[in-house]
């Protein structure tokens, strides 16, 4: 039986098999459509509605900040591109219509190096999370699995996921200065092993403040 969300993924996504982008989204987003992940920071927790994740990655990019969006994690800087803004971003739909024509994409191009079907579609997995066909195969922390094998692990998980599914456990990570607007969710900093003088922070006047 297809799940709720195989079903809006074949409708929405054709060009890819709604199996493989179930296992993409439930590494990028849980099935979470109003997610926003950001590049060298992270929420204090997610947005619960569209209003919060509009006004949220409204503020984040007032404050000049690199993010995804949604349930396929579009990057901000595809928007455009794709048809999309801050409010069609969050509708699942459109942003998952968004994430297979990028994943696609990757795909088509990493079979021009790469015969075989099962390793290209891992560069294409790998260029979806980072834009190139290596870092994927990396694991972005020691121990843990690369973003590569987090999808593949993915694919083995079968369930009914739903769309959409709002609200997510708040991160409990101390707090610096609050986004602007009132709706806005705060942004926290990225846990550093070393915050020093090399890796550096910046600041966003009246906004937010993460490690980078």
């Amino acid at each position: 039986m297809m799940s709720g969300f195989e079903a809006l993924a074949q409708q929405c996504a054709p060009a890819v098999h709604p199996a493989t982008m179930a296992a993409v989204v439930r590494v990028e987003s849980t099935f979470n459509p109003f997610a926003i992940g950001v590049v060298g920071g992270r929420l204090q927790r997610q947005p619960k509605n569209m209003t919060e994740a509009v006004v949220t990655a409204r503020a984040l990019e007032a404050a000049g900040y690199n993010f995804s969006l949604g349930i396929g994690q579009v990057n901000r800087h595809n928007l455009v591109k794709y048809g999309l803004d801050y409010q069609t971003a969050f509708e699942p739909c459109e942003n998952l219509k968004a994430a297979s024509l990028i994943l696609k994409d990757c795909y088509d191009r990493a079979k021009v190096k790469q015969m075989d079907d099962a390793l290209a579609l891992q560069a294409a997995f790998s260029c979806y999370y980072s834009g190139n066909f290596s870092t994927g195969f990396r694991s972005d922390t020691k121990g843990q699995p690369s973003y590569v094998q987090r999808i593949l692990i993915s694919a083995a998980v079968r369930d009914d996921a739903r769309v959409p599914m709002t609200g997510v456990a708040p991160i409990t990570i101390q707090t610096f200065v609050k986004a602007r607007g009132n709706d806005a969710v705060q942004v926290e900093a990225e846990p550093s092993e070393s915050p020093s003088v090399a890796t550096g922070y910046r600041t966003a006047s009246d906004s937010v403040l993460v490690y980078r």
